[in-house]
């Protein structure tokens, strides 16, 4: 038996089926399941699912790649489980988050995430106070989290960042 697959109706879907991940979108049929199982989708009108994916498939590139929502996924991956046609937007928004990055649309809030991580090596950094550190000396843990730095070391090398660009 031949699998249907919806054929992309842009050169953006295209686009995406050529980053790993993004593929899946030509399977999708448009039933709006995933909206429907979104925990995200729950508490904002703003993000949905289905019509992100929808402009996907319509070519509306700018405008995906510009927005803030393919971000706003938390990859709690429920859309998949439910979808009956494999498809998985988190999977499908991950690809649209490279090719955004690497094209410079990355919003404000998640570049300050991002910053934070790569100054410190963790976004709590501020939170860590006094209080934290004689805990850890009471429970026989080290209080320097000098550790961290290794962290940080592995995370800079895995990443394609030029100097400057942070």
């Amino acid at each position: 038996m031949t699998e249907k697959v919806h054929v992309p109706t842009s050169s953006f879907a295209e686009e995406l089926a050529a980053i790993p991940g993004g593929e899946v979108v030509n399977k999708c049929i448009q039933c709006g399941i995933c909206t429907a199982s979104c925990a995200v989708a729950r508490y904002t009108d703003e993000y949905r699912p289905r019509q992100l994916i929808q402009k996907i498939l319509l070519g509306e590139r700018e405008e995906v790649l510009k927005s803030r929502l393919p971000w706003l996924c938390m990859t709690c991956r429920l859309c998949e489980e439910r979808c009956q046609e494999g498809v998985s937007p988190a999977e499908v928004f991950h690809a649209v988050r490279i090719l955004a990055a690497r094209e410079g649309y990355v919003p404000p809030e998640f570049r300050r995430v991002m910053d934070s991580l790569l100054n410190n090596g963790w976004l709590l950094a501020d939170s860590y106070t006094d209080f934290e550190e004689e805990e850890r000396e009471d429970m026989g843990l080290d209080p320097d989290l000098g550790w961290n730095d290794k962290f940080l070391k592995r995370i800079k090398d895995l990443l394609p960042i030029a100097e400057g660009e942070k």
